[in-house]
């Protein structure tokens, strides 16, 4: 897929984006596409030298998102666009009952907790510059279906998007708009799926997903950059499902034939 280019017209002229998780994979995309629509970007992660590959004008952070004293560095930026983009499963597939209640926390915190101080830190300023904004919680397909293995992960999850909902209530009024990007079989450092999917099995992303696969990280950007801009000044509080089909399809997975069945028999 080719590299975004900015149209005539930037989208994102005159504001400034913060985006964590910036330095590789869907962060990467979102923040390389917003400074191609003309927005300042401070990209924030904790891999120095991959941040150092974004595109000349980007502001970079290293910083964790997840330490608690992170939101205070930024809380006086003045933020028109947040992404949420952290976010992370952390371990291997384990039943709920065999897991461990200590693991609870960091999966608390990689994929819900950060999302709220940071949100909680520079929303008085969005709402005291009076120039409304955007703020735009990466979620999961997982937030919205089960996941075996992962029950603690898609239980953040799922509070996250909730989160979002409620919040775009509150923040309304100010011209703030609250949205989720719920990605699903994009092709990141996280979830390598040249790696992981053998190449005897890629004919198999039909069934997979009604628009085949992967998914690529400037399938995630496309629409971050509409939340982020006027394109979508009267949206709020919903979720766009960036998953090939994926959620649509709830478990439904096509035959050769084209008929359709919920009970496959080779999977």
């Amino acid at each position: 897929m080719p590299d975004p280019v900015a149209p005539p017209t930037a989208l994102l002229a005159g504001r400034t984006a913060l985006v964590t998780g910036a330095a590789a994979g869907i962060g990467a995309a979102i923040t390389t596409l917003y400074a191609a629509h003309g927005a300042t970007v401070l990209a924030v992660d904790t891999d120095a030298a991959a941040l150092a590959d974004l595109p000349p004008g980007v502001q970079t952070l290293v910083a964790d998102v997840t330490d608690p004293d992170f939101p205070a560095q930024v809380a006086e930026h003045p933020v028109d666009v947040l992404v949420n983009n952290v976010g992370h499963f952390l371990r291997a597939p384990v039943t709920f009952a065999d897991a461990s209640p200590e693991e609870w926390e960091p999966l608390a915190e990689v994929n819900l907790n950060h999302a709220l101080r940071l949100t909680h830190a520079v929303l008085p300023g969005m709402i005291a510059r009076g120039r409304g904004g955007s703020i735009i919680n990466l979620t999961t397909v997982e937030a919205h279906r089960g996941i075996p293995g992962h029950v603690i992960y898609s239980t953040y999850k799922a509070a996250l998007r909730h989160f979002t909902r409620s919040l775009s209530l509150e923040v309304g009024r100010h011209q703030i708009r609250v949205n989720n990007i719920a990605p699903d079989l994009i092709e990141t450092p996280q979830v390598p799926y040249q790696r992981l999917v053998a190449p005897e099995d890629r004919e198999r992303w039909p069934r997979w997903a009604p628009l085949g696969g992967p998914g690529q990280p400037a399938d995630v950007a496309g629409p971050a950059l509409f939340l982020a801009s006027d394109l979508s000044r009267y949206m709020t509080g919903s979720t766009l499902h960036v998953d090939g089909g994926s959620h649509a399809a709830g478990g439904w997975f096509p035959r050769a034939d084209g008929s359709w069945t919920n009970r496959p028999m080779n999977a």
